[in-house]
């Protein structure tokens, strides 16, 4: 329970096990949607209702852990882009909108990233490991039940609805940064290219920005030629 509860706990290694832990809890709870899609698609207002209360759980657990422990405004505020997914996860879940879901489906393949390359993330045994697992989880799949679900399928329109509210986030955790000597969106502490100062890393990162929308776009857009009937296949917008 000591380790369970401790505020600053060990990283997870990159590659550890514990990392590979995490991406097989990942793997298991996709397929486990995929192969019960019909049933999913069957009862989808009392599955978005669980996951809704799942959510709800995961952020007062980890904002009521922080302010127990400390509270921080460098690090404890909901501007990672992890955090924002996660409430915007949560607004779909409460009202099934699609234009929400639009901008979750972008922001939160920033959470890919954190799964391939995890920096500073607390192991599974700790409370704040729990909260990313959950967080991501529920982040990279809810796209995934919206897919099943709804039909609804990523559009240029809302690559450009994201990029626009990426904007305003971006704004928004400069300026956090700026105030409280932040790492949001990982402006400080940078995980890749740490020799790059500034403004060119954050010039770096609305391109890398930029670079993944678009291919999370191209992706999802083969994902559905190949998986949809043609019918339902969207047209370009």
């Amino acid at each position: 329970m000591e380790d369970f509860l401790d505020p600053h706990p060990p990283w997870i290694a990159i590659g550890g096990a514990e990392h590979l832990l995490y991406v097989l809890g990942l793997v298991v709870v996709a397929g486990t949607l995929l192969l019960a899609r019909h049933r999913v698609r069957e009862h989808e207002a009392a599955v978005r209702a669980v996951l809704a209360v799942v959510v709800v759980v995961q952020q007062v657990t980890l904002y009521g852990f922080y302010l127990v422990t400390g509270w921080d405004p460098a690090e404890t505020l909901p501007l990672h882009i992890s955090r924002v997914s996660a409430l915007l996860g949560l607004a779909y879940l409460v009202t099934g909108s699609r234009r929400v879901m639009d901008v979750l489906f972008f922001f939160g393949l920033w959470a890919w990233a954190s799964f391939a390359y995890p920096q500073n993330i607390q192991p599974p045994t700790n409370i704040l490991g729990w909260s990313f697992f959950v967080n991501h989880v529920v982040t990279l799949l809810l796209p995934v039940l919206a897919w099943v679900t709804t039909d609804w399928r990523p559009s240029l329109r809302g690559m450009r609805l994201a990029l626009g509210w990426f904007t305003v986030y971006l704004v928004v955790a400069v300026a956090a940064n700026a105030a409280f000597d932040g790492n949001y969106f990982y402006q400080r502490e940078r995980p890749l290219l740490p020799w790059l100062g500034q403004p060119w890393y954050l010039l770096a990162s609305v391109a890398a920005t930029v670079a993944l929308f678009s291919l999370g776009y191209a992706v999802s857009r083969l994902v559905a030629h190949r998986t949809d009937r043609p019918a339902r296949v969207e047209s370009v917008q």
